[in-house]
C-alpha cells in the first residue's frame, strides 16, 4: 500500500510539474525571449525599425543589420564614425579613411604591432583615442589600433565594450549599458 500511494504522489507531483512547464514555456519559450525584447524596447520608446539604435540615458538599444551584424554610429573626438560592433576584437580598430577623418595621418603612424585578423597577419599602428562618445556616454584614452588595409567600417572592440557596464544580445537586438 505505501509503494501504490508513493507512486500516486509521484504520478500527481509529476503531473502537476509537466503542466507548470507547459505554462512556462508558452510563456517564455521560441518567439517569447523576441516579445520580452519588445516589450522592454516598448518601454522606452513609441517605434524603431530594423537598422536603427535608440539610446535612453544609460542604454543604447541596436538592432541587427540584415546580414546580422550590430553597427552603430560613434563619436571620436567629435567626428561620427561607423562602427561595427565586434566582441572578437581586442581592441577599436580604425580603418586608414576613418583615422584620417578624425585627424591622424595613416601615413605617419608607426605600424610595429601585428593582429592576427580573420583575413590572416596585418600589421596596425597602436593609437590612444581621447575621446570616444556611444550615446550618452563619453569613454576617454581608449586604446586603439589603426589597420593597414581598407576596411569597409571601423571596428568598435573590447577596449571600448570592456568600460561599458554591461552588454548582451537577444536576438537580433544587442543592448548597450552604462
Amino acid at each position: 500500500m505505501g509503494t501504490t500511494l508513493r507512486n500516486i504522489f509521484l504520478l500527481l507531483f509529476f503531473a502537476l510539474l509537466a503542466t507548470k512547464g507547459v505554462e512556462h514555456f508558452a510563456r517564455s519559450g521560441p518567439g517569447a525571449s523576441a516579445d520580452r525584447g519588445e516589450a522592454k524596447l516598448a518601454q522606452n520608446t513609441a517605434a524603431y525599425q530594423a537598422d536603427e539604435a535608440y539610446a535612453t540615458h544609460d542604454q543604447l538599444v541596436l538592432r541587427a543589420s540584415q546580414n546580422g551584424h550590430f553597427t552603430l554610429e560613434a563619436a571620436i573626438d567629435g567626428t561620427p564614425i561607423d562602427f561595427m560592433v565586434d566582441t572578437g576584437a581586442t581592441t577599436v580598430v580604425l580603418s586608414p579613411q576613418d583615422a584620417s577623418r578624425v585627424g591622424l595621418d595613416p601615413d605617419s603612424l608607426d605600424y610595429n604591432a601585428v593582429f592576427e585578423t580573420g583575413n590572416g597577419r596585418t600589421s596596425v599602428a597602436l593609437v590612444t583615442l581621447d575621446r570616444l562618445t556611444i550615446g550618452a556616454l563619453d569613454l576617454y584614452d581608449v586604446p586603439a589600433a589603426v589597420i593597414t588595409k581598407p576596411m569597409s567600417m571601423s571596428l568598435l572592440g573590447m577596449s571600448a565594450l570592456e568600460q561599458l557596464a554591461g552588454y548582451e544580445v537577444d536576438g537580433d537586438q544587442m543592448i548597450l549599458r552604462w
